[in-house]
């Protein structure tokens, strides 16, 4: 099975189905962030347009397309104005949708106007919060007891790493994770038992609750440490979006093209 064919015919069917234009369509998940195997799904998130008579209706429609197709292909799409106001607020999951490593299909010309603004629109604070709730929330479900299974610790190590490549950076974190790894971690031997992780996690997912390595576990308790005393003063100055000017002249190019 080609399972990029397969992606594009699915998003075929979406816009005749539901009358609409796919702007951009990207992988999400554990196959953008390099921690799937063979059996994981296809998480795939798209951004379509309607055509202009949707948008002059006194009450607005339904703004999500939801779609589960066979071979394990969930699909999950946002109206453009819905996706234009969550970008004006660093919505950090579309965030990542822009910075995806695996893009299916994409209108250039929004995709690079989308990126190109991403400076104005950005907020690190917003996004450092998002991360340290991912970890805060992996650790609090999965990882208070005497184990520490392989899938969720690499889940409770990103968002720790994601804060540190903001706090350094204050820009958008990689989203492929071996990236991130390689452009936060320092100490050789870490990053060497981060990336034999990585391997085994896509082996099969009957490694996801392999114990990790107590020493790998202690560097993320420290880093994680690190930024319960300094998130609360993380002040970078991008931390305001600009007005929507841009974004509705976007808005109204792409619907009426």
């Amino acid at each position: 099975m080609n399972i990029n064919s397969t992606i594009l015919s699915y998003l075929e069917d979406i816009e005749h189905q539901y009358d609409v234009r796919v702007l951009l369509a990207v992988e999400s998940g554990s196959r953008a962030r390099g921690l799937f195997s063979d059996e994981s799904d296809w998480d795939v998130r798209f951004v379509y347009v309607n055509k202009l008579d949707w948008y002059l209706n006194v009450n607005e429609g339904r703004d999500v397309i939801e779609e589960m197709f066979d071979d394990n292909i969930d699909m999950v799409g946002w109206e453009l104005r819905k996706t234009l106001r969550l970008f004006q607020k660093s919505n950090p999951s579309l965030m990542e949708w822009l910075h995806s490593p695996v893009v299916y299909r994409a209108d250039e010309d929004f995709l690079s106007r989308m990126r190109a603004m991403e400076p104005v629109y950005f907020n690190p604070i917003k996004t450092m919060y998002h991360y340290e709730s991912l970890y805060i929330k992996h650790d609090k479900r999965y990882l208070q007891d005497s184990t520490n299974p392989l899938k969720r610790f690499l889940h409770y190590l990103r968002g720790i790493l994601s804060c540190r490549w903001l706090e350094q950076h204050k820009t958008m974190p990689p989203v492929l994770f071996s990236e991130l790894v390689k452009a936060t971690v320092d100490d050789d031997s870490i990053r060497q038992k981060i990336n034999v992780l990585i391997a085994l996690k896509r082996q099969t997912k009957e490694n996801d609750n392999l114990e990790v390595d107590a020493s790998l576990v202690e560097y993320a308790r420290k880093l994680a440490e690190h930024f319960e005393q300094t998130i609360p003063d993380f002040r970078p100055e991008l931390s305001h979006a600009g007005d929507s000017l841009d974004l509705d002249g976007l808005l109204k190019e792409m619907v009426l093209r």
